[in-house]
C-alpha cells in the first residue's frame, strides 16, 4: 500500500514539474512576442519619423529654390504663377503643414518612398 502512494506522489509530483515547465515555458513565449511586437512597433514609429523628416527637407530645398527664383531679380506673371504653384507644393511635402493637394491629394509622410513616389496615371479620370 505504501509503494502504491509513493508511485502515486511520484507521479503527481511529475504532472506537476512538467505543469510548472509548461507554464514557464508559455510565459517565456509571451514575453518573446511582447518584446518582438514592441521592437517592431519603434521600428514603424523610427521609420515613420525618418519619412517625415525626408518629406520635411524635401520642402525645405523647394522652399530655398523658390528663395533663390524669388531673388534672380526675374518678376514676370509666369515666374510668379510658378513661385504660387511651387509653394504649394511645398507645403504639400511638409509634414508640419500637409497641405491637401488638389491633385495628388494628402501625402502620406510616414510611408517610404517608394510607397510615396509620384507615378503618372494611365487611366481616365472621373
Amino acid at each position: 500500500m505504501i509503494s502504491i502512494y509513493e508511485a502515486s506522489e511520484l507521479v503527481c509530483q511529475e504532472r506537476v514539474g512538467r505543469e510548472e515547465a509548461e507554464r514557464k515555458r508559455q510565459e517565456e513565449a509571451r514575453k518573446r512576442k511582447e518584446l518582438r511586437e514592441r521592437y517592431n512597433l519603434e521600428v514603424e514609429r523610427t521609420n515613420a519619423l525618418v519619412y517625415a523628416a525626408e518629406d520635411y527637407e524635401i520642402a525645405c530645398k523647394i522652399r530655398a529654390f523658390i528663395s533663390a527664383i524669388e531673388n534672380s531679380g526675374v518678376v514676370d506673371e509666369k515666374i510668379k504663377t510658378w513661385i504660387a504653384w511651387a509653394k504649394q507644393k511645398a507645403d504639400w511635402f511638409d509634414p508640419t503643414i500637409a497641405r491637401n493637394d488638389e491633385y495628388l491629394g494628402k501625402r502620406e509622410h510616414e510611408k517610404d518612398e517608394d510607397a510615396k513616389k509620384l507615378k503618372k496615371s494611365y487611366s481616365s479620370w472621373g
